[in-house]
C-alpha cells in the first residue's frame, strides 16, 4: 500500500508516492491551472495504475481544501518543516522560494517551527518574478543559470514590482548591459528579497521550485552563507511532509 502527498501550489502541483517506510518512491509535477481537483487527479492518475493507493491523500498548499476526494489538509509550513527536519535532523533556517511567495522558517533542534515569515512585497523574490522577466527577455527560465555563469559584472535591480523591473531592465539594455549581467542582477535581486525576511544565523536550507531549477542561484546563496544546502528535488518536500505529519 502506498500513500500520496500533494502540494497544490498556485503555479505548480507537486505529488509524491510514499511507501510503508515513509520513503519517496516516485514524484510528479504538473501545472496547477484553474482547477485544483484536475491537478490532483493528474498526480493520482500518474501513480495509481501500478500501485495500490491508500486513501485519503494528504494535501497542503493553496488548494489543499479544494478536493472532492478523501483528503487530509495540512499546513504547508508544518509539512515543509517536517520534511526538512527528517533530512537534516538539526535546527536550521529554511528559505522556500515558490511561484507566488517566498517563505522563511526557523526550525529548532526538536523539529518545531520557532518563527515564520512570508514575502508580501509584490512578486519580488518569487518564482513568478523570474518567469515573467524570462518571458519578456525571451529566455527560458532553465537557461538562466547558464547565462548567469557568463556574467562579468553585477548590475542592481531595485524594483520590487515586476512591471517596474522590466522598465528598469529596458533602461539597462539601452545603456549597453549584457544579458548575462542582467540575469545575474535578477538572481541577486531575488536573493536580496529572500534574505531580508530574517537574519540567517544558522544552517540554511533552500527549498522550492526556484532553487531546484536554478542551480547557479544556489551557488550565489552559498557565497553569502557557507553553511547552506539545497536537497535534491526540493520542490517536493512539502508534499512528502504532508504524509510524514500523518504517519
Amino acid at each position: 500500500m502506498y500513500k500520496i502527498g500533494i502540494d497544490l501550489g498556485s503555479s505548480y502541483t507537486k505529488g509524491v508516492l510514499i511507501d510503508d517506510n515513509h520513503k519517496i518512491v516516485d514524484y510528479y509535477l504538473t501545472r496547477t491551472g484553474f482547477d485544483f481537483q484536475k491537478a490532483a487527479n493528474k498526480i493520482i492518475d500518474k501513480f495509481s495504475p501500478n500501485n495500490k493507493i491508500l486513501f485519503p491523500v494528504y494535501t497542503c498548499g493553496y488548494g489543499r481544501d479544494e478536493l472532492k476526494i478523501p483528503f487530509v489538509a495540512n499546513s504547508e509550513i508544518m509539512a515543509l518543516s517536517k520534511a526538512v527536519f527528517a533530512i537534516y535532523k538539526k535546527k536550521c533556517s529554511v528559505i522556500d522560494i515558490g511561484g507566488q511567495d517566498t517563505k522563511y522558517i526557523k526550525i529548532n533542534d526538536l523539529g518545531q517551527v520557532d518563527k515564520f515569515k512570508m514575502n508580501r512585497k509584490c512578486a519580488a523574490g518569487t518564482g513568478s518574478f523570474i518567469e515573467e522577466l524570462a518571458f519578456r527577455m525571451d529566455v527560458s527560465p532553465l537557461e538562466f543559470s547558464n547565462y548567469a555563469k557568463q556574467a562579468t559584472e553585477e548590475v542592481r535591480i531595485n524594483s520590487y514590482c515586476t512591471v517596474f523591473a522590466i522598465s528598469e531592465i529596458i533602461g539597462m539594455v539601452k545603456k549597453g548591459a549584457t544579458l548575462p549581467n542582467i540575469i545575474m542582477g535578477i538572481y541577486n535581486s531575488v536573493i536580496a528579497r529572500s534574505i531580508e525576511l530574517s537574519p540567517i544565523e544558522d544552517f540554511l536550507v533552500l527549498t522550492g521550485g526556484i532553487p531546484a531549477n536554478h542551480s547557479f542561484m544556489i551557488k550565489l546563496f552559498q557565497k553569502k552563507f557557507v553553511n547552506c544546502e539545497s536537497p535534491e528535488n526540493s520542490q517536493f518536500l512539502a508534499a512528502w511532509g504532508c504524509v510524514l505529519l500523518n504517519s
